[in-house]
Order: structure tokens, then sequence, then C-alpha cells
């Protein structure tokens, strides 16, 4: 199947604003005054995760399940679980690691809060923090284990999305407008950082769910024909970047499935630029991003306090944010590349080759 080297790229770049937010908030523990972040909002990118991935789950996933019906559930969740577990559990027990090693050098742990042992462990291995399920050690992860929800619910939402019955496709979309409404009116200022496992699971399959249907959308005569347009894309995405300006969450995460939708159509000058080398890498190496970034964090910070015990000024504490950003570029390749990928691939031979005539 065609690779949609577009969203890859934009996967990618979603991945590094979390990434470049998350260290503006780092840089901000010591510095002595209020620094802006270098991507306000940035976690609005989890948002653009979880539709981009409803999306993606239909190109990918749809027409076996068309076919198939049930048959086609157990392969998928089994592709799904090869695809995110191996490097979660790698980033887990390194995790783990980095905390007890921690905990003997500096006398404490800087790393993650008390956990459970055994529970809370099983849990992050089998990513079933962001359910409820015991309490979350690597931050970020919630998001990826907050999916399975959509996973599971996949089957269904396919009912509700691609129905020949247009009203109950209407009242599919209607039901995930309101979800996610009535999330964003828990916040203020309609904001969608809620990340609890009623909240952040609502908030998860409520977008995805709206990825589905941008798929289907994207897919018809009319959608297929105003995304044609050379115009669409790049309007989608300027508008996408202007309302993140206006710090409303849910405004933002509303222009997602358009955004998608118009990217996986894009061509032209559009298609060339974010299918240029260093975006669809940065777009494949996006997961390793996400999963390991939030563990520079507390060791940088504890570097540089060692370092630099005064605090940073305004302008070097957005240095701070921007290199701490950047410093995780490599080894997120390294991740992909010795880990995130062999791991995958071994799995993909062992658990899904075919049976042996």
């Amino acid at each position: 199947m065609k690779e949609l080297k577009g969203l890859t790229s934009l996967r990618g770049i979603a991945a590094l604003a979390v990434v470049m937010q998350h260290f503006s908030s780092t840089a901000q523990l010591h510095c002595t005054v209020t620094i802006p972040s270098l991507v306000p909002h940035g976690y609005v990118a989890v948002d653009f995760f979880f539709v981009l991935s409803g999306y993606i789950m239909c190109y990918t996933y749809l027409r076996s399940f068309q076919q198939r019906g049930w048959e086609a559930y157990g392969p998928f969740l089994k592709k799904r679980a090869i695809r995110l577990l191996p490097l979660n559990v790698f980033v887990t027990l390194t995790t783990l690691a980095l905390g007890w090693i921690s905990a003997q050098w500096l006398g404490r742990n800087i790393f993650f809060g008390d956990i459970r042992v055994p529970q809370d462990v099983l849990s992050n291995l089998l990513m079933l923090q962001g359910l409820g399920i015991g309490k979350n050690i690597n931050g970020p992860s919630w998001s990826v284990s907050a999916e399975f929800l959509a996973y599971l619910a996949f089957p269904l939402l396919i009912q509700g999305a691609f129905s020949a019955r247009r009203g109950l496709c209407m009242l599919t979309g209607v039901a995930a407008l309101a979800a996610l409404l009535a999330v964003a009116l828990t916040l203020p200022r309609l904001g969608l950082g809620a990340e609890g496992p009623l909240l952040g699971g609502t908030r998860c399959v409520s977008e995805f769910t709206l990825g589905m249907l941008a798929y289907r959308w994207g897919h018809s005569i009319a959608g297929t024909r105003w995304l044609a347009r050379a115009a669409v894309a790049p309007t989608a995405l300027a508008c996408s970047v202007g309302l993140l300006l206006l710090r409303i969450d849910l405004l933002v995460a509303l222009s997602f499935p358009f955004v998608v939708a118009a990217t996986a159509q894009a061509g032209g000058r559009t298609d060339r630029l974010l299918s240029h080398p260093w975006l669809h890498l940065l777009g494949e190496i996006s997961y390793s991003l996400y999963l390991i970034h939030n563990a520079f964090r507390p060791a940088e910070l504890e570097l540089l306090r060692w370092l630099h015990p005064a605090p940073l000024s305004g302008p070097q504490a957005m240095a701070l944010a921007l290199m701490g950003s950047l410093s995780v570029l490599p080894c997120a390749w390294l991740s992909f590349r010795f880990v995130e990928s062999p791991a995958r691939e071994y799995l993909r031979r062992r658990l899904l080759a075919p049976p042996a005539a």
C-alpha cells in the first residue's frame, strides 16, 4: 500500500511540537522569568495524532474489515500490538533502570514517582496505563495507550462511520463532536488537555472517529473534487496554524480532519515540500521521538543545575528549550534504527508469517 508521505511528515512535525512544548516547560523550572513556550499549546499535537490515526486505520484496514468482517479483527489488533508494544517495552524498562540509577546516585528518583511493583510495571509494559489501569511511568505514553480504546472499538466505529444509511453516519459524526465538546467544556477556553481514562479516552475516541469520517468524506465524489484543488491543502494547514495562535484547543482540533484529508490527497508543491527526505525522516522516527523524549527532560535539567546552579535568564532558558528538543533527535533515530524497526520486523516475521504448506 502506498505510503502517504505528507501525513508521515506531519506526524513528525506534530511529535516535535510536543517535545518542544515539554522542553519549554522544563526550561521554565530553572529560569528567573516567565518564558513563552516554543510551541504554545503544543499538546494539541496529540489531538492531531488521534485524528490522523483514525484516517490511517481506515486507509490501511478498512477494506479488510469490509471484505472479511469480524475475521479481520484479530489480525488487526495483533498488527497494532506489534507496531506499538516493542518500543514501549524498551522505553519502560529503560525508564525503570534510569529511575533506579538516579535513586542510587542522587538519592532520589528524578524520572517518575512512587509506583507499585509489579502491578504498575506490568500495566505499563502492556500499555494499559492510559486506560486507568496502573500509574503511568512514562508520561507521553498515556495517549498511545488510550488509542487502544479506539482500536478495540474500530469495527463498531466502522459500522457507524461507513454505514450506507446516511442518518447513522451523521449521528456518528454528531456524537463524536458532542463528546469532544463535552471534554472541552471541562477546561477553560475550550481546552483539550485532559489525560485521564474517562476524559482522555473520550478525547481520543471522538477524534479518532472524526479522522475516520474525514477518510469517508475525502474519498467521496464531492470530497475528492474539492480536495483536488491545489490551494486546499496549504489553506487548511495555514488555517490550522492560525487557529493555534488563538489558543482555543477545540477549534484547532476541529481543523485537523480537514488538514489530514487535504494533505493525504495533496499534489504539486505541497506534496513535494511535505515529502522532503528530512521531513519524512522526522515522521519515520516520530514514535521513537515521542516515546523517549520525556526521560531527557529531568536528566538534562539535573545536569544543567549541576553545571550552572544560578537560574537562567529568559533568552538562556529559551535556548535550553530549543537545544534540549533537538538533542533528542539523534537518539530518536538510534531508537528507531536499532530498537523500534528491528523489533517490529522480527515480530512480523514470527507472528504474521503465513503458515507453512
